[in-house]
């Protein structure tokens, strides 16, 4: 992401219409985008729409951006308040989601580790978002932040819209939910992987590509 007043200079190009600048604004965002995407979806596809949606509510709101928050604070709560509308535009009706997860984001590595490797990470990581897709939305919303994306108490609060305090409890209750479901699943398919699988900081970074 582009710094200090080169930033700025990107957002107020962004703001007049520039395309150009604003793909350039939100490129190294991207990836983050889509992760974060995932936080409120139940399949890949549905994260991809998800992302897709936000970045178009973000290129139309852009003008309305005060730098009263980091740039990236701000887009990340853009992308929460399309899900939030999403929700209350679908309150009532069912949506069956059975789409196989297919990973396409999964792999992002700057090697090429062994066939099998590949294997085991990309289904270790379908594992843990699985898992993470069976946890409340606010709590799945804080772990993302917090754990995979590293953000802040403060940051994760700014985004989210609530107190730091409330943030550590979504934080708190959602990895106990996540490890209650990570359990389950290792006593379902217990030949499925190889070691114990814990929602703790460094296992969700490394399954959050």
């Amino acid at each position: 992401m582009a710094g200090g007043e080169e930033l700025d200079a990107l957002i107020e190009r962004a703001k007049e219409g520039d395309v150009a600048a604003f793909e350039k604004l939100i490129g190294a965002q991207l990836g983050r985008v889509r992760r974060y995407a995932r936080a409120f979806a139940t399949s890949d596809p549905d994260a991809d729409d998800l992302a897709q949606e936000a970045l178009l509510k973000v290129f139309r709101s852009l003008r309305l951006f005060r730098y009263q928050s980091a740039f990236g604070t701000w887009l990340y709560a853009v992308v929460r308040s399309v899900f939030l509308d999403r929700e209350k535009s679908r309150a009532g009706r069912n949506r069956t989601l059975e789409e196989p997860l297919e990973g396409r984001a999964a792999l992002d590595a700057s090697g090429d580790p062994p066939p099998d490797e590949v294997i085991a990470q990309g289904q270790e990581r379908r594992r843990v978002w699985e898992a993470l897709w069976r946890v409340p939305a606010d709590f799945r919303s804080a772990i993302v932040l917090f754990d995979i994306e590293g953000y802040s108490y403060d940051e994760v609060a700014a985004v989210e819209g609530v107190p730091v305090g409330t943030v550590k409890s979504r934080l708190s209750r959602g990895r106990s939910h996540l490890r209650r479901v990570l359990e389950e699943s290792e006593r379902e398919t217990p030949s499925a992987s190889g070691t114990e699988l814990s929602p703790t900081s460094s296992h969700l970074k490394r399954s959050g590509s």
